[in-house]
């Protein structure tokens, strides 16, 4: 009873420690103990709806899942349409097929049209040939829109595309320098034989026409298409060389005929650049040289002053000259 009393004590004169109770605190107060219970539910209303939240999100995953899941099947069921077919097989083999495709057509067309055209441009495919390059362009946007950012290459048809466009390419550039060259041999042609028919026709009453010889140099820059007499151009050059028949007494004689020839030409309309006039015989030889269009409005008189003259009394003197020769270096080395 004495000890019973004495704890009493003891717990009235230290109210603190009873405040401690298995070494936790505990509040007597009734207003703390009603806010620690407040946000207590409060702390539990906010988990409960937290887990209420996640298990909606779960829900409409789940959802989501069985829709996509009933959708590939039905697109598994569904037959591929050839449109779909088609796009899936040019993904699969990669850039480069369809171009090489198109790219093998249009050469093709190409180069029919210009080998059948009338006057044919032979540097058509190379002008065209960056459209190769278009064509795989497009084809690398398509194959990368339909495959969904996995492209794929074919190198060997990238390659091979190549190589046919610089192939054509060069082919044309021969093919047009040949055709070119074909060009200006039978323009020169078809000239030189107007040049021979005009001068037989007009010419042959004016003088003792021994030959006559068109040499055409016609400018390569204008000959790309085929041209006669009538459709010269610049830089086209036209020598005429003449060789007269029968004999003349003097320069002026042969300077006359000379004169008759290059107004013979004058009103054919034939511009000449240059002539060569030339008349041999056993006695004499003359030749003329006029050189350029503004020559060819010299007199008779200049003319004749241009004449060069070889006046030979023997004409056998001069085929006896090697024979001459010969015996000199012999009796020369025959006195040392």
């Amino acid at each position: 009873m004495d000890v019973e009393n004495n704890q009493v004590s003891e717990n009235a004169l230290n109210p603190d420690e009873n405040a401690v109770r298995g070494g936790v605190a505990v509040d007597d107060n009734p207003q703390n103990t009603e806010e620690a219970r407040a946000f207590a539910q409060q702390q539990a209303a906010l988990e409960a709806q937290r887990i209420s939240l996640e298990e909606q999100d779960k829900k409409l995953l789940d959802a989501l899942d069985e829709v996509l899941e009933k959708r590939s099947q039905r697109e598994r069921k569904r037959p591929q349409t050839k449109g779909e077919r088609l796009t899936a097989g040019i993904a699969n083999k990669g850039v480069g097929i369809v171009s090489l495709g198109l790219i093998l057509i249009f050469l093709g067309i190409v180069m029919i049209v210009t080998l059948f055209s009338k006057e044919p441009d032979y540097f058509l495919p190379l002008k065209l040939s960056p459209i190769a390059a278009i064509l795989v362009g497009i084809e690398i946007l398509f194959n990368q829109m339909i495959a969904r950012g996995k492209l794929k290459i074919n190198i060997p048809s990238i390659i091979i595309s190549g190589v046919l466009t610089v192939g054509c390419c060069v082919a044309c550039v021969l093919m047009n320098s040949s055709y070119k060259q074909d060009t200006i041999e039978y323009n020169s042609r078809t000239i030189a034989a107007e040049i021979y028919d005009r001068t037989y026709k007009e010419l042959r009453n004016c003088a003792d026409i021994k030959s006559v010889e068109a040499i055409v140099d016609l400018n390569p820059e204008g000959t790309a298409i085929t041209k006669g007499l009538d459709a010269l151009s610049a830089g086209d050059k036209i020598v005429i060389n003449i060789e007269f028949g029968g004999g003349y007494i003097d320069p002026r004689a042969f300077a006359s005929d000379c004169k008759k020839i290059i107004e013979g030409y004058r009103i054919m309309g034939i511009n000449i650049t240059d002539f060569h006039f030339y008349n041999e015989t056993a006695f004499n030889t003359y030749s003329l040289d006029v050189i350029g269009k503004y020559v060819q409005d010299y007199s008779e008189t200049k003319l004749t002053e241009m004449v060069n003259h070889i006046y030979i009394e023997d004409f056998s003197f001069i085929e006896d000259l090697p024979d001459l020769a010969d015996e000199e270096s012999e009796d020369t080395s025959s006195s040392e």
